[in-house]
């Protein structure tokens, strides 16, 4: 059988979108004009990838229903992993999304170009129908040169992230889109560090830890960055091989809600990783790879605009690929 996408979407621009993320991932599109309709095809012949869309939350319970209906959520034929929710809304508007056990990924509807845009997400979905989705490079532009740091400490972690914006300025980032950037990796390294470490419980150990400690990053502390920027898109990814990654927690940080203000790393407490939610909303997408007990990584894109305002107005998503 060929590999497809099911649209449930009435929307024209949905359509735009999703007939260039199948082409770019290699699948064929089927399109739907609402969701009683698409369960007859999960049940008759199936997806490899599912669009909804979630615009209201009367769309999202019409979609749960009809699949509880006809194929109940938890069947072999529907995965978190290759469930992507498409709303106008962000996503501290949406939390019937995000307490779905359907969630998995979440697409802002700010396409603006939806060639462009489903070019780009194209390559998320094409990794997320893989056995796994780990490795930055195919998140890019083919031919895109991937740079990889390793840290020995993590008192190399602000070089590393200063390293980052000079990059970034080099690659002509404005100087405020670099330095939102850098802190988002800052952010990342951060959790690679001092968040995803775990014993054999599953109980976090340098929870409690000063993040100005020198902690030596050998054999499973090891953590990576890889770096990447295709003249459109750059990309940033922390390596972690703790593989600790939580989903509920995760999107509990990720849909809080924050006053308008500029990004600040949180360095006072454990979990700072809520600081992502506001990453998202400064114009960054987020991709979140997890293997329970074998490795995690997260990378955020970010496009390079002409201004901040597009900077903060760019498409945006946020992809999980959890294995267990």
């Amino acid at each position: 059988m060929s590999k497809s996408l099911l649209l449930i979407s009435q929307r024209p621009e949905d359509q735009a979108f999703a007939q260039q993320v199948a082409i770019t991932a290699g699948l064929t599109l089927q399109t739907v004009s609402n969701p009683k309709e698409g369960a007859e095809i999960l049940v008759n012949e199936g997806a490899t990838v599912i669009f909804a869309d979630t615009s209201s939350e009367e769309h999202y319970h019409a979609l749960e229903n009809a699949i509880q209906s006809s194929i109940g959520l938890f069947s072999e034929k529907i995965n978190a992993n290759t469930t992507h929710f498409i709303s106008s809304d962000d996503l501290e508007r949406v939390p019937y999304l995000i307490q779905s056990p359907l969630f998995g990924n979440f697409i802002v509807r700010n396409y603006g170009d939806p060639k462009e845009a489903g070019q780009h997400y194209g390559k998320i979905v094409k990794a997320s129908i893989q056995e796994r989705a780990f490795g930055p490079k195919f998140l890019l532009k083919e031919g895109t040169k991937i740079q990889t740091v390793k840290f020995q400490v993590s008192t190399q972690k602000q070089d590393g992230v200063e390293a980052i914006k000079n990059f970034l300025l080099a690659a002509k980032f404005q100087s405020r889109m670099a330095t939102t950037i850098a802190n988002a990796v800052d952010e990342l390294l951060m959790n690679a560090i001092f968040d995803a470490p775990v014993d054999e419980l599953g109980k976090q150990v340098l929870a409690t830890t000063s993040r100005s400690t020198k902690i030596d990053l050998q054999d499973q502390h090891a953590v990576e960055m890889h770096v990447g920027f295709d003249g459109r898109y750059a990309a940033i990814t922390a390596v972690d091989l703790f593989g600790s990654l939580d989903k509920a927690r995760l999107l509990n940080f990720i849909s809080k809600i924050y006053v308008e203000e500029e990004y600040k790393v949180r360095t006072s407490i454990a979990g700072a990783g809520i600081g992502l939610g506001t990453v998202f909303r400064s114009g960054g997408s987020l991709f979140f790879v997890s293997e329970s007990r074998v490795r995690t990584e997260v990378t955020v894109f970010f496009m390079r605009t002409s201004n901040f305002r597009e900077f903060r107005d760019q498409f945006r998503f946020m992809s999980t690929q959890f294995y267990f």
